[in-house]
């Protein structure tokens, strides 16, 4: 009777060891050991676009896996010390979100988690990400900021902290304002302190004209059936005379315009042709009419 237990003991033992499941991972349901293969990732994985407005204060990046077998997001760093003492900072953003809900974001990184930012700076701000195959992350400043190329980001998928390039706020943009463009070509032009603005002519198209030759072709295309593409010489030449030029937040318009009157000179023409450089001349005044609204709300002292 004892041999029979005895042996019915040893056979349950080997059976329940060989069907035993063995790893030697963490316990989340990942096979293998913490930072093989299968669980790190790197910057590559992800491509990474980046945009702004027209006034420089929201910045969108959107994070899409670049492979099929990408890990998830766990969280996106943005370095924002990239203009000194007048970088942005956290405490300048207004809101933000990720993926259209309001961001879960931190202007620290924690412990534990493979990253080490503050190494570079401590001037930054990290996004908490869920599962998902991209992620739309939006930022919201309380003013513009140029672009600064090359800062750095960091990402954070399975068991990897990852380093890239891209760009990032970096110097708060200047107050753009503008005379109108009366105030440079009427009459009252040689009065009013608009003179010193014309000091080295103004460059339309890759030619330069005087202010004689502006104020001349402004009586010769104001009022009733003047040339309506000349609002668009106009308009564009109030901007490049103020010194506001394309970062004015009407940079198509004014790329527009400028493409249109390129080796256009308008004082040998009488009427400006319906179509120049592939532009239609009916552009060219709808573009005037935008610029002219920028010029109206943002207008100099």
């Amino acid at each position: 009777m004892k041999k029979i237990l005895l042996l019915t003991l040893l056979s349950f033992g080997m059976f329940s060891c060989s069907n035993e499941d063995v790893t030697t991972g963490d316990n989340t349901g990942n096979k293998g050991p913490k930072g093989s293969s299968n669980s790190t990732s790197s910057y590559s994985d992800y491509n990474v676009t980046v945009t702004q407005n027209a006034d420089g204060s929201e910045w969108t990046y959107t994070i899409t896996k670049s492979k099929a077998n990408s890990k998830n997001l766990s969280h996106f760093i943005i370095d924002l010390k990239n203009c000194g003492e007048e970088s942005a900072t956290f405490s300048d953003i207004i809101w933000a979100t990720v993926n259209g809900a309001p961001a879960d974001m931190s202007p620290t990184e924690g412990s534990g988690t493979g990253c080490n930012p503050q190494a570079n700076t401590t001037n930054f701000i990290k996004f908490n990400t869920n599962s998902g195959t991209s992620w739309v992350i939006v930022i919201k400043f309380d003013r513009g900021y140029e672009v600064a190329q090359g800062a750095l980001s960091w990402i954070k998928a399975g068991t990897s902290c990852n380093t890239g390039l891209i760009p990032a706020p970096g110097c708060p943009r200047e107050d753009y304002c503008s005379f109108s463009q009366g105030f440079f070509f009427a009459n009252g032009a040689y009065n009013n302190g608009a003179s010193e603005f014309w000091a080295n002519g103004l460059t339309i198209g890759g030619i330069t004209y005087t202010q004689a030759q502006g104020m001349a072709e402004w009586d010769a295309n104001t009022g009733v059936g003047s040339d309506a593409g000349m609002r668009g010489f106009f308009q564009l030449g109030a901007l490049l005379l103020s010194g506001t030029g394309a970062e004015a937040g009407v940079a198509p318009q004014a790329a527009l315009i400028e493409a249109y009157f390129t080796g256009l000179d308008v004082t040998t023409v009488s009427v400006l042709p319906a179509s120049n450089n592939g532009i239609l001349k009916s552009d060219v005044s709808a573009a005037a009419g935008i610029i002219g609204e920028y010029i109206d709300a943002n207008h100099c002292e």
